[in-house]
């Protein structure tokens, strides 16, 4: 932590807080007694000018706290504060003593307060009252300092996740492509000997497809209208594919897709996987469908488990779950059937989504 940043909040709340308590610090003893205005004002800048420097001798220790940690511990800052704060009063008395003589507060305190001018005296009193300022303005500097730190750390925590979630994305994309493209090769190959003009704008979409899902410009949530494009490229090809095994619909009001936003390949993460743990046949064909209700975007299939369970890479399910955590703070809600499986996510509201809980 840089300390110059508290270190300028500190001094800012020393001279809010020397003033406000040694004003309240009179207070009383001037609506109570019959005092004159230019002692109010006097007595009053004397006090909140001590305060001020307990409060420069405390912002001092913090710092050479800072700077010199491993031979400072922290009692010593505690007790040095106490032992300069009780020679300050020291100090202030006598001054007080010279300068204004009869206006000192402390005797003033302690004059109308004869129980306390029994026991302790003037001096203990004056000790007693240092005590306490020295106390409050203790409290309230480490209240600011872990005030600080918690704020620091959340920005870190904030920053880690950031990134968490930039990495997520890149591994993603790998995770995604690999297998999706060694398929690709092998459908285009067919493609190419069956029909050359279906080969064709299969290598096209193929191509605008890889171009747009690897580009290193892609931020960590997008428009609906880009991640719908992915998705209809994706399962164009994979129709191309597959044929009459797989069915899609895609049923999304146009007039969302430039106002609302998902994190990027959340919903191409389910198609893959809807495709990759589920049968295919003609016979048994996939039904894959994608649509809005309320808030939230759902995604739904038909299950067809497969005899052989493929291994998970995580590029599915728990990868979109811990993405989605990271971004929005929202939980993906997953239901499943003995004849379906949704997952549905909730839309966000700009670009800008970033958890920081």
């Amino acid at each position: 932590m840089n300390s110059s940043v508290p270190i300028k909040r500190l001094l800012q709340t020393a001279v809010y807080t020397s003033i406000l308590i040694g004003t309240l610090a009179i207070a009383l003893h001037a609506i109570f007694q019959s005092v004159s205005v230019s002692w109010f004002l006097k007595i009053g800048f004397t006090l909140a000018l001590f305060i001020f420097i307990v409060w420069l001798i405390n912002i001092v220790l913090f710092h050479l706290r800072e700077k010199y940690s491993d031979s400072f511990p922290e009692y010593i800052r505690y007790i040095s504060s106490y032992i300069i704060c009780f020679t300050l009063v020291v100090f202030t008395r006598l001054l007080l003593r010279t300068v204004i003589e009869n206006d000192n507060p402390v005797e003033h305190f302690v004059r109308h307060n004869s129980e306390i001018d029994h026991h302790r005296g003037a001096l203990h009193a004056s000790f007693l009252l240092g005590f306490a300022l020295n106390t409050v303005v203790l409290l309230i500097q480490d209240l600011m300092l872990l005030r600080e730190k918690k704020i620091r750390i959340e920005l870190e925590n904030a920053e880690l996740k950031i990134k968490n979630v930039e990495a997520t994305n890149q591994q993603l994309k790998q995770q995604i492509h690999p297998h999706f493209l060694f398929n690709s090769l092998n459908t285009l190959k067919t493609l190419i000997k069956k029909n050359p003009d279906k080969a064709e704008d299969y290598l096209v979409m193929l191509s605008d497809f890889l171009r747009t899902s690897i580009s290193t410009d892609i931020p960590n949530v997008v428009k609906l209208k880009y991640e719908i494009k992915l998705c209809n490229d994706y399962l164009k090809m994979q129709k191309m594919r597959f044929g009459k095994a797989l069915q899609y619909t895609i049923n999304i009001p146009e007039e969302i897709y430039n106002s609302k936003y998902i994190p990027v390949f959340s919903l191409l993460s389910l198609l893959e996987n809807a495709i990759k743990h589920n049968v295919l046949t003609n016979e048994m064909p996939l039904h894959i469908k994608i649509e809005k209700i309320n808030s939230r975007i759902i995604t739904t299939n038909n299950i067809q488990p497969k005899l052989t369970p493929e291994p998970s890479t995580r590029s599915g399910l728990e990868n979109l779950a811990e993405r989605y955590k990271i971004l929005s703070g929202d939980e993906v809600i997953v239901n499943k059937n003995e004849n379906e499986f949704s997952v549905s996510i909730k839309m966000l509201d700009n670009e800008n989504s970033n958890h920081r809980g």
